[in-house]
């Protein structure tokens, strides 16, 4: 015990830039190939170290430990490997692992024997529920912990009915998206599908304080690997592609023009985007065949008597008639919710009456001339390659069917299935093209709308023919996901492709949508187009995974002067796997980067140096007080800040300011219990929040303040909150000329 306490002179005090940079210690000095290893191996994903099932390949096992991870620690995970690499084998495996009973999977109608045969056949307890079953809010019943979520892209538009039903039941629930296709129309796709289980803040700590707000503008950040898992394939498991395009014939081009013209004598609607979407029917069912436009001009004579009927008896035509008939294209080329109402009685213009009459009989008649593009199919199938032909129309299905002349040809569209002209179970058709059929009474080919493009395994064809283009690429990998996947008998896939006639090309722009859609996936990351960004920490760590690796400090000479910094944030006294970890590269200047690209090429120049190299003490300081401001940033979304989000929403405000509200009034009363669950309770609210939590608050806000105290103790836990962060330093390269 002193005898007196010290005491602190002026003269023994120094100033510092940041009391931050008095933190910060450095590693030992070491080689440059050292810390580059440190640096690389440290961004590598969370990785579960259960031991995985013995029925999952060697490739999968990576995704089901990264799924694992990803699910305990952020409560959801869109596990995207790509169509074919057995990703409901890993969904389940993930399954068995977190649940003891059963899971509740949802699933496509069209794939729930799949999925019933496949569980079973490993052991793992599912409890399966349709989409169509969701969309009519029938949810599984007496499931806990953990829910699969098959082709999870269905859920991507928050404004359905499917969404808007399974948002909340999965509040406090962990959910795995499966989808080898999570971004369709917008980046924010894979936005709204993580939200489901993912809290918006889920990565605050990697300085994302908004997950919603990335996404929607079309953000790609490593970080989000993290999030979503996408694998790559095993290529020698997989058969390869051989692409083939086949183009129209001149006669093809000459009678498409004919019916453009005829088809431009309908006048549609006075709405140009409403008239939009009903000549892209039109022509859309033109491009397919005959009979797929015959029957789409008598379903548009059909809504232009049910408008006249309407409007005789003083009523509008409900615009929700025009979104069915339109429902393939509405998607594609305007939003209803921002179209403005038209003036007029009603949206399609019913002078068209009198000339629906004139072009339906013309189609009649050519239908009995010749059909190049149905004979170019035919001249494809003369080979006998098992194929799949995948048609826009269930109509084009039947023509087909009816003029190929083979009787032994296969059948199946959304309503019905069979071979030749007689009707079959939709299963026992599907079946004779999965892997081990060799009858010789099998049938060779099989003719499908895109009711049969998604999960199923139909690997015994060995060609996949898009006999009409699909509006998204997600579409078209589907399709041919069927038969490129693991346990084809092929080596090579064809896959053909019937491209439009240039008239029909330039108004309908199918090719233009689907090179320019084909771009989203590789904004944030996904996708062949894509630069990898959820794979680029793995493949990094494993460049590196055999080089020597210390959390040091070294000097690399460079005409270019910067700074290669590593950094952990930790709970403070946990010596544990640390929150978050990041690298960055440092200017002098004090501007800053995460690039994988910039990444990559410094620690690959850092990675050349065998020597320990130390550095210059007072050089490393000056670094460090720069170093110092892009790690303040970082923790200031630590902190105690109760907004985290740029723009609350309005309920979440409205419900905020009513809890303080209560916890004053507790406050007076010395009511600690209560004071505790009103904090526990601010915290949920005004952190981040998944769909459900969201669309809570939403109810919330709109409830009396009796019902908003009686639910105060029952709400989710918020967003952990820690004691302290500690900054640990994970490397540190310096750069410049005669470092």
């Amino acid at each position: 015990m002193w005898t007196s306490p010290p005491r602190i002179v002026a003269e023994s005090l120094k100033a510092v830039p940041h009391p931050l940079v008095t933190t910060l210690r450095p590693g030992p000095p070491a080689s440059g190939m050292a810390v580059a290893g440190a640096l690389a191996r440290s961004l590598a994903p969370m990785e579960a170290t259960d031991e995985a099932p013995p029925w999952l390949l060697p490739e999968q096992v990576q995704s089901f430990r990264r799924v694992l991870a990803a699910l305990r620690r952020r409560g959801g995970a869109v596990l995207a490997d790509p169509v074919g690499s057995g990703k409901t084998y890993v969904a389940l495996a993930a399954a068995a692992a977190l649940n003891r009973r059963s899971t509740a999977c949802l699933v496509p109608a069209t794939l729930l024997a799949q999925w019933e045969s496949v569980a079973a056949r490993l052991g793992v307890r599912v409890t399966l529920c349709s989409h169509e079953q969701v969309s009519r809010g029938k949810l599984p019943k007496g499931t806990r912990g953990l829910v699969v979520i098959d082709e999870s892209h269905h859920f991507r538009n928050p404004g359905t009915r499917r969404y808007h039903h399974v948002a909340p039941w999965l509040v406090g629930r962990a959910a795995l998206m499966v989808t080898a296709t999570p971004v369709v129309n917008r980046t924010a796709d894979l936005g709204n599908q993580l939200l489901l289980a993912v809290r918006d803040d889920a990565l605050v700590l990697d300085g994302i304080a908004s997950l919603r707000t990335l996404l929607t503008k079309g953000g790609a950040t490593a970080s989000l690997g993290q999030l979503v898992v996408e694998g790559k394939a095993a290529s020698d498991r997989r058969p390869g592609t051989i692409p083939r395009i086949t183009s129209p014939t001149s006669q093809e081009c000459a009678a498409l023009n004919r019916i453009t013209e005829m088809l431009g004598r309908l006048r549609l609607s006075r709405s140009e985007p409403i008239a939009a979407l009903l000549r892209g029917v039109l022509l859309r069912s033109a491009g397919s065949s005959p009979a797929a436009l015959t029957a789409a001009l008598c379903r548009y004579r059909r809504l232009l008597r049910h408008a006249r009927d309407a409007l005789a008896s003083g009523k509008v035509l409900d615009r929700s008639e025009i979104r069915r008939f339109t429902a393939e294209l509405g998607d594609q080329l305007i939003w209803w919710e921002l179209m403005p109402p038209v003036e007029t009685a009603s949206d399609i213009e019913l002078s068209d009456l009198g000339e629906i009459d004139d072009l339906i009989q013309s189609m009649g008649s050519a239908a009995e001339d010749g059909d190049d593009k149905l004979t170019r199919l035919c001249e494809i199938l003369r080979d006998g390659v098992p194929s799949l032909v995948f048609a826009a129309f269930r109509e084009t299905v039947r023509y087909l069917r009816d003029r190929i002349g083979d009787s032994r040809l296969a059948w199946c569209t959304g309503e019905r299935a069979g071979i030749g002209r007689t009707p079959l179970p939709r299963p026992d058709v599907l079946g004779w093209f999965r892997a081990g059929t060799s009858s010789s009474l099998a049938p060779r080919h099989l003719i499908v709308t895109d009711v049969a493009a998604e999960g199923l395994d139909l690997q015994r064809a060995g060609r996949v023919v898009h006999y009409d283009l699909p509006w998204t690429p997600m579409r078209l990998e589907q399709r041919e996901g069927r038969s490129v996947r693991y346990g084809s008998p092929h080596a090579r896939v064809e896959v053909v492709r019937f491209t439009l006639p240039p008239a029909l090309e330039r108004s309908l722009g199918l090719e233009s949508t689907l090179a320019r859609k084909r771009r989203l996936p590789a904004l944030v990351g996904l996708g062949l187009a894509g630069m990898h960004v959820w794979r680029w920490r793995n493949e990094l760590a494993l460049r590196f995974a055999c080089a020597e690796a210390l959390a040091g400090t070294t000097r690399v000479v460079s005409p270019h002067e910067g700074l290669l910094a590593g950094f952990a944030l930790h709970s403070a006294g946990d010596r544990s796997t640390g929150l978050s970890t990041s690298v960055l590269w440092l200017e002098r200047d004090g501007s800053w980067t995460e690039s994988p690209d910039v990444l990559s090429l410094w620690l690959e120049r850092a990675a050349a140096g065998r020597e320990i190299v130390p550095v210059e003490e007072t050089r490393l300081r000056s670094w460090l007080v720069l170093l110092a401001r892009p790690i303040r940033d970082r923790l200031a979304l630590t902190g105690s800040r109760r907004w985290l989000a740029p723009e609350p929403a309005p309920a979440v405000r409205r419900v905020a300011a009513r809890l303080q509200a209560f916890t004053r009034e507790a406050a007076r009363m010395h009511q600690p219990k209560r004071l505790v669950q009103l904090e526990h309770a601010l915290g949920f609210v005004t952190r981040g929040h998944t769909a459900g939590e969201a669309a809570l608050i939403e109810r919330l806000a709109d409830s009396s303040d009796a019902e908003l105290d009686r639910v105060t103790p029952k709400l989710p836990q918020g967003r952990a909150q820690w004691g302290g962060i500690e900054v640990r330093l994970t490397g540190l390269i310096l750069f410049g000329p005669g470092a």
